[in-house]
């Protein structure tokens, strides 16, 4: 029989057993008796039924104690990792030793119980119904869950979905740089030149703690040998916990709460929504109502249910729903425990500019304006300000905001109001004075109106995301205006912005796909004929992997007084899908466009992937144009990329009617120093969370649902993007292990913090896997016996097979007897027979 079919039947068979086992040890138990195993019940001789252990299978409720790597979940709910220790208690289970630090930030009001208040934070806490009443825990030791069961008048208040500030995660020290390099060679086949570019856009730093330092950096080079390097920014950061704010200080970008962003070189303390739950992100409204007993509570927006909760007798309030759509209506249904049901309609609408009743944001920002840093017009002004910015949700419905520049040579107020108008939509206002002084001594002052629409229209699945119209008068400007155009007050007025307005309008119209509409209009002041119009609009349908669209666009730009139309038409057929029955990725995508003026092409690209992970894409296109005159060009493309755990690299060919050809390649991705080396990886995301993967010892193990991404020769990876503030989990494909190394657990949860490194430590046990029979005195050793080798350790069934990890290459084997005897058994790796990775052996275990 090959190992195959030996490994899954030990584990069928043991299985069995157990169930066997379980079935005796039931009928055994009387009421106050504790669970035993009936040797009897086994078919065993006489001598085996004497010499079989079954101690640490006659429990089914206790464990070994010790420290373990648990997932804690609080009433269901799951609230993170953590590393605790285990006791025996009552003498029949595990229990964890909690300290009130941790039952803090669990969530629990530890301030209302003077027992635990007068512990020290890291005092043990064992049995927490004795500190708590009506609190417990349960240990759930094969999947390593402690459930804690603790009275919700314990616990504070918090929103779904909330991850406390004290279990994020500031990660390891590191020093990286993100780089994305790009190259091309053009050679012009008419005039025999031939020209070359190169370009590296740098993104680098360093983590130290909650601190992070940034650099934005460029190089260009041409073939004439003009080469140059820039620094666009550098700046340091860091999370302020408490406030659930972001402090930056160096050269970046104002946070743009109400006003423009603009660039600038100083510091802001800004909150951030990324650090918030989603159930407090966005706007979404605030439900009241009575229960008259306990009652469950459902809401729903149209037939589908976004939220359930229990409620007790009285007055209820839900403020941590999912911001899941801008309006509707809400049903809500309360469910009494009698059997009553009562229903209401809650109409509701998100605001452009809103928060959530009761939420406040807030930015604070001083520095000097960027314009020598970032722009090099002689017209332009560097100047010191400070500005401040802030929006409080007044009402269930109504938000207020505003904000003040003070600068040297601009001042400016805004105030605004966001309104849900309920079934009608939702609106947001506001109002802008600006004052501007110019080197000329010109002092210009003006307003600017402002008013944004939006609505969900239920009945027709209407979308009508933004409807935006802002007014200036003639001597508004914005502080980016009046900076830039300092030097020239005349040049201002012609670039100073009279009126702008927006539409986007989206309808999804059922098994004949979706239209969507968008329309923009900007026009400014002293400037004749000044309009810029685009619109555009568009029909899109896909079914059984065939996806079709429509396109129509219009567009006018001041500057040259003419407007273009354009119309487009693309099919995307799933070759792959009817030519293979694995469903390959190849398509076909054929698009034809052809504008007022006369011209067209048309292109046809047949795309896929390749390769076991799909890290390797392609495509090659065919494309020809007509001019107006009605003369064609033909252009031909190929272009490759592979995606690997080191860096992404790519290749292109491109051959125009046989006048040019040009071949270009990119190369991305990141080089990240550590505690434990240097590694190189896929680009790190911006913004986002990462993980150092550190398995030591397991080279080439992929990472779960990472395109790419496996471990090095040491056994570490780069995951490039985690979502950070929120629970992530790091997971390694175990059929991707090594023979020689096997993982704890193969799953890490981290909370990282914006661009934290985080660890991700899997502890692996390096060595030789081993299917070992024992026998004793000639016979098979007996059931229930446990067999260790130094940490590897198992225990045998009824033939005497263990199953170990991690053995070494010589060492003894240890078995312990009914009775506390013991015997041992020499272990030689060159005795044992290899299958399918697996070393084999029978060994005489003697006393």
């Amino acid at each position: 029989m090959g190992i195959q079919g030996v490994i899954p039947k030990y584990r069928f068979c043991s299985r069995v057993k157990i169930l066997v086992l379980c079935g005796y040890a039931t009928a055994s138990l009387s009421a106050q008796a504790e669970m035993y195993f009936n040797v009897n019940a086994l078919h065993l001789e006489e001598n085996q039924k004497a010499q079989t252990d079954l101690s640490l299978l006659s429990r089914t409720d206790i464990q070994i104690p010790g420290e373990y790597d648990v997932q804690v979940r609080v009433n269901k709910t799951r609230v993170g990792e953590h590393h605790l220790r285990f006791v025996v208690c009552d003498g029949r289970r595990l229990c964890p030793q909690l300290t009130p630090s941790l039952l803090r930030e669990l969530g629990v009001k530890i301030q209302v119980f003077p027992a635990i208040v007068a512990m020290v934070a890291d005092a043990p806490i064992v049995k927490l119904g004795d500190y708590i009443r009506g609190a417990n825990s349960d240990f759930d030791f094969d999947r390593r869950i402690l459930n804690l069961s603790i009275p919700q008048a314990a616990l504070d208040n918090r929103a779904r979905g909330d991850v406390p500030p004290e279990q994020w995660d500031s990660g390891v020290p590191m020093l990286f740089a993100s780089y994305s390099a790009t190259g091309s060679e053009v050679k012009n086949h008419r005039n025999g030149q031939q020209t070359s570019t190169q370009y590296l856009s740098l993104r680098s730093g360093a983590n130290l703690g909650e601190w992070r330092v940034r650099n934005y950096s460029y190089y260009t080079r041409t073939r004439q040998g003009r080469a140059s390097w820039n620094s666009m920014q550098t700046w340091v950061e860091r999370d302020i916990r408490s406030l659930r704010a972001r402090l930056v200080t160096g050269e970046t970008s104002s946070p743009g709460l109400v006003f423009d962003s603009f660039s600038f070189r100083g510091a802001s303390l800004s909150t951030q929504s990324e650090m918030q739950p989603d159930s407090l992100r966005g706007y979404a409204p605030e439900i009241r109502g009575v229960a008259i007993t306990n009652a469950t509570v459902e809401i729903r927006q149209n037939g589908n249910l976004l939220y359930q909760t229990f409620v007790s007798p009285g007055a209820f309030v839900i403020n941590d729903l999912y911001a899941t759509s801008t309006s509707g209506e809400l049903v809500v249904t309360i469910k009494e425990e009698d059997g009553e049901i009562r229903t209401f309609t809650q109409s509701f609408a998100s605001p452009p500019i809103s928060v959530r009743k009761g939420v406040v944001k807030y930015s604070v920002t001083a520095g000097e304006y960027g314009t020598r840093y970032y722009n090099d017009s002689s017209n332009a002004v560097s100047q010191r300000f400070a500005q401040a910015e802030i929006l409080y949700g007044l009402l269930n419905s109504t938000s207020v905001y505003g904000g003040i520049i003070v600068a040297e040579h601009y001042h400016s107020g805004m105030l605004g109001m966001g309104q849900s108008l309920g079934r009608l939509g939702a609106v947001s206002l506001d109002v802008t004075h600006a004052e501007s002084t110019f080197s000329d001594g010109t002092i210009r002052s003006g307003q600017s109106l402002q008013a944004k629409y939006s609505k969900h229209f239920d009945i027709t699945g209407t979308s009508m995301t933004l409807a935006g119209y802002r007014y200036a008068t003639d001597g508004f400007f914005s502080f980016d205006e009046a900076s830039n155009y300092y030097h020239s007050s005349s040049l201002a007025s012609r670039y100073s912005l009279k009126s702008k307005a927006q539409l986007t309008l989206s309808q999804n119209i059922g098994w004949l796909g979706s239209v969507s509409f968008s329309a923009y209009q900007s026009e400014y002041w002293n400037r004749g004929n000044s309009k810029t119009r685009s619109i555009t609009g568009s029909w899109s349908k896909t079914f059984d992997g065939i996806s079709v669209s429509l396109n129509q666009s219009q567009s006018r730009i001041w500057r040259t007084e003419k407007t273009d139309n354009i119309t487009s038409v693309s099919l995307s057929l799933p070759l792959g899908k009817w030519l293979s029955s694995s469903g390959s990725s190849v398509r076909m995508t054929n698009s034809w466009s052809r504008s007022d003026q006369g011209t067209s092409s048309l292109t046809s690209t047949l795309s896929g992937t390749a390769l076991p992970g799909n890290n390797l894409s392609w495509s090659v296109s065919q494309a020809q144009s007509r001019s107006s005159a009605g003369s064609a060009t033909d252009s031909t493309a190929i272009s490759g990329s592979y995606r690997g755990g080191r860096a992404t690299a790519g290749l292109g060919y491109s051959n125009y009617y046989g006048l040019r050809e040009t071949v270009s390649w990119n190369l991305r991705g990141s080089v990240v120093a550590h505690p434990y080396g240097i590694t190189l990886s896929q680009q790190l995301s911006e913004g986002a969370g990462y993980a150092l993967v550190r398995a030591p010892a397991a080279e080439g193990v992929k990472i779960r649902n990472r395109t790419g991404l496996v471990t090095d020769w040491r056994g570490y990876a780069v995951v490039p993007s985690l979502t950070a503030y929120r629970d992530n989990n790091v997971s390694l494909d175990t059929f991707t292990l090594p023979d020689n190394v096997d993982v704890t657990d193969p799953i890490v949860h981290k909370v990282p913090q914006k661009e934290a490194m985080v660890l991700a430590d899997y502890r692996t046990r390096v060595g030789y896997r081993v299917f070992l029979t024992l026998t004793h005195d000639g016979k098979p050793l007996p059931l229930g016996a446990s067999v260790s080798a130094g940490e590897a350790a198992g225990m045998s069934n009824e033939q005497g097979q263990i199953w170990l990890t991690g053995m070494k290459a010589n060492g003894v084997i240890k078995a312990t007897l009914a009775g506390g005897r013991e015997c041992q058994a020499p272990f030689r790796v060159d005795q044992a027979e290899t299958r399918n990775g697996i070393k084999m052996v029978t060994l005489e275990c003697r006393s």
